[in-house]
């Protein structure tokens, strides 16, 4: 798949502000990664698509590593730097980064690949890691905004409005494609809960989770479709207004 990376970099600097406010399960995913991290493991470490550095400022507090991190969007690397003032930053592609070969002993990407190409990424992760490195990395699988996407094809008859996510299948065919060892792939589903359709969406917003495919429908929707679109919702509202969204949580590790 091919992504409008300019709009992936735009869209995450617009939520930058907001992200870590709905960014709870992201957060979670990230903690589970850094409790994989060996309690050995010493060294260069590098964040691809490190965000608002959440993840690098728990990171941090192991005092085990020199930090690099990369993101696309300036507006995340700008709110990063504050939060790991003693890590150095790039803005780039997580899939063509500066750094030189072989520059971590472990690389670290939490909920980021999900915006590149699959095997493009991972063998950027490859590259960067060190013979005997460690890689550790999540996305998103395709279960992901499942509810979402029901809507949409109830009241719309263009290509999906929503991000498509690839398979934990796919996942481990990418790792043994560019060569990694002892892959580890595992996925479970998560659902947030809301309590209104228009939380929800805004909580969507606030993340910057829209669809960043260069083959997204473009052109003004009507309001008369996106008002089907959210009625489609209301409908799924239980008896309590509660309103579930579910996420398919990736997590991978391997080496080089």
């Amino acid at each position: 798949m091919k992504f409008a990376k300019d709009q992936v970099a735009r869209q995450f600097s617009r939520a930058a502000k907001t992200y870590d406010h709905a960014a709870q399960l992201q957060n979670e995913m990230a903690q589970r990664l850094i409790e994989e991290i060996p309690a050995q493991r010493i060294g260069k470490l590098v964040d691809l698509g490190c965000g608002t550095g959440w993840a690098l400022q728990q990171i941090a507090k192991l005092n085990r590593f020199e930090l690099t991190a990369i993101d696309l969007a300036p507006g995340m690397i700008e709110i990063a730097k504050t939060r790991v003032p003693g890590a150095v930053f790039h803005c780039g592609d997580l899939e063509s980064t500066p750094l030189e070969n072989d520059s971590a002993d472990l690389v670290f990407s939490n909920a980021a690949i999900q915006w590149c190409d699959l095997t493009s990424a991972i063998s950027e992760f490859k590259r960067l890691c060190r013979p005997g490195g460690l890689i550790l990395f999540s996305t998103f699988g395709p279960e992901t905004l499942k509810e979402i996407r029901t809507a949409w094809r109830a009241v719309e008859t263009r290509p999906n409005r929503v991000h498509e996510f690839e398979s934990a299948q796919a996942v481990e065919s990418a790792i043994n494609q560019v060569g990694l060892q002892s892959p580890h792939v595992r996925s479970h589903t998560h659902q947030l809960t809301f309590h209104s359709v228009d939380d929800l969406l805004a909580s969507i917003k606030k993340l910057g989770a829209t669809n960043a495919s260069s083959t997204r429908p473009t052109g003004l929707l009507g309001t008369g479709r996106y008002r089907d679109f959210r009625a489609f919702l209301e409908q799924q509202l239980t008896h309590d207004h509660r309103l579930k969204l579910t996420f398919e949580c990736i997590f991978a590790s391997c080496r080089v």
